[in-house]
């Protein structure tokens, strides 16, 4: 058998870490990782500082054919990469439409971010370097089909953008985990708690929306569980006497595999709901606004419940819905094949 002539680094940059556990880029760089390995392809991980180049050019051997990177917030650095060695061919990992994604975590939190010049160049700023990211790249890999059309596709390059999606790496991180029995779980609806941004702020608004609504017309006592993870936080979120707000989960999968529902209320923010997947693969039903379903993959928005709180008709869907188990699916599965098998095309 011919041995592969590939040599691929992939790098991370030295933010996604275990202090990130649980985050939904640590879980995107975990999938890449169990595809590249799934796939059979040799490479080298390496962790690079975005601040010193040198910790990445350093670590770029001669015979390096391929790069993978995480994220595409240094485009300077792929350009030393290009002068120093212009036949390696760059492949990046895009995780957000970087300039959308500002704009909904910066720009709309109040009237003075609004009019603020400083916010409008940082969105500006982030949008040249997406653009100067696809002229240097050769291929961008996309974590959304929805960014890939309406952002990444609009700016000027010649890399060529390719739909890489995200699976939830979970069932094979913790394996030793049983996926409970819908008759066997907690009625409970958990959610997430994200940060004090907008879209954090409007996911806690709109799971305290759906608490009340639901426990108004649920024959059954439901449990509404808001994780707000208590090494990024101290202070927590104003919530109703509906709502239980979980300082302490050190292992969110084990939870959502114990949970009847997963709850992702916001219409907020750019790239992927990696916690959609997350529930899916846990067997939850998974609830989302429709603003946000609107830019998931088809064959993820067709397993999910899609509702907005503060409409009584959707609150009496949604109730009828939670009191059956979700139609049976392999979409993670499908997801974790077609990743290697994409890595396998790229990189063997």
């Amino acid at each position: 058998m011919r041995e592969s002539s590939t040599k691929l680094l992939y790098a991370v940059p030295n933010f996604i870490n275990e202090k990130e556990y649980g985050a939904g880029n640590w879980k995107a760089a975990a999938a890449n990782r169990l595809a590249l390995d799934r796939a059979g392809v040799t490479y080298t991980h390496i962790v690079f500082d975005p601040d010193n180049p040198a910790t990445l050019l350093e670590q770029m051997g001669p015979d390096i054919t391929h790069l993978l990177m995480e994220y595409s917030g240094w485009p300077e650095l792929l350009d030393k990469l290009r002068d120093r060695q212009p036949q390696t061919k760059i492949f990046v990992r895009t995780h957000n439409a970087e300039a959308y994604h500002h704009f909904h975590r910066k720009i709309i939190a109040s009237k003075r971010d609004y009019v603020s010049v400083k916010n409008w160049w940082k969105l500006i700023q982030l949008a040249r370097r997406d653009a100067h990211c696809r002229q240097v790249a050769d291929t961008l890999l996309g974590i959304s089909e929805w960014d890939d059309q309406h952002y990444w596709g609009w700016l000027r390059g010649k890399a060529n953008i390719r739909y890489l999606p995200y699976y939830s790496p979970w069932p094979y991180l913790r394996p030793e985990v049983d996926i409970q029995a819908w008759n066997h779980r907690r009625h409970a609806i958990v959610s997430m708690g994200g940060n004090f941004d907008p879209s954090g702020i409007a996911n806690f608004v709109n799971f305290d929306r759906l608490a009340t609504g639901l426990s108004e017309r649920m024959a059954e006592r439901w449990a509404y569980l808001l994780t707000w993870w208590s090494q990024w936080h101290r202070k927590v979120p104003k919530v109703s006497e509906h709502i239980e707000i979980v300082r302490d989960c050190r292992e969110p999968w084990d939870l959502l595999c114990q949970s009847r529902a997963l709850a992702v209320l916001t219409p907020l923010g750019f790239g992927f709901k990696t916690t959609v997947l997350d529930g899916l693969a846990a067997g939850c039903h998974v609830i989302v606004l429709p603003k946000l379903a609107d830019r998931l993959p088809g064959q993820v928005k067709d397993l999910c419940l899609v509702g907005d709180p503060s409409r009584k008709q959707d609150i009496d869907r949604l109730a009828e819905a939670l009191s059956a188990p979700p139609k049976p699916h392999s979409l993670n599965q499908h997801l974790y094949d077609r990743v290697a098998e994409d890595f396998r095309a790229m990189f063997s």
